[in-house]
């Protein structure tokens, strides 16, 4: 499993954020609908960082403040961290993203960049999927938590493609 600033820089290097509309909120409907893909061929996913069920979809938190910045711009530069060592920021990087999840995730992201920002937030809150039954419990409870259990989107998206092929 990778970081997902580590996914986030691996689309910046190679999909362009101006002609793909790579925006904040995008990058992370794109980065939920990557990890519902993973989670079909691999147990964990390909994101280590948990999604959580804010008003406009699912968001990790990591990734939001990372480009925050850009507001509803394209992002312009890569996530960085603080390197403790030399006390600098530097990007995150993702060379050691094997080839096959490079497959995977360039793929998702072209199956999905074909929405606009707007359809991917609609097809992200589908009635009682993962985002909808988190997002309604919190608002209910507040003291509950807003994180959406990769176990909760692999159940509902496996059992969702599971009804379209009796058809």
């Amino acid at each position: 499993m990778y970081e997902a600033r580590k996914v986030c820089n691996f689309l910046l290097a190679n999909f362009d954020a101006v002609e793909f509309d790579i925006t904040n909120q995008r990058i992370n409907k794109l980065l939920f609908f990557i990890q519902v893909a993973a989670l079909r061929e691999i147990p964990e996913g390909l994101i280590r960082n948990h999604f959580e069920a804010w008003q406009f979809g699912p968001v990790i938190r990591p990734v939001f403040d990372a480009f925050k910045v850009y507001k509803e711009g394209p992002i312009r530069a890569p996530a960085e961290y603080l390197d403790y060592g030399s006390g600098k920021r530097m990007p995150v990087p993702f060379e050691d993203i094997r080839e096959d999840h490079r497959q995977l995730i360039s793929m998702e992201f072209l199956n999905y960049t074909r929405f606009t920002t707007g359809q991917l937030v609609s097809l992200s809150h589908e009635p009682n999927g993962p985002w909808d039954i988190v997002y309604r419990a919190h608002l209910a409870d507040p003291t509950t938590s807003p994180r959406i259990p990769n176990q909760l989107i692999r159940s509902h998206f496996a059992g969702e493609e599971k009804s379209t092929t009796r058809h």
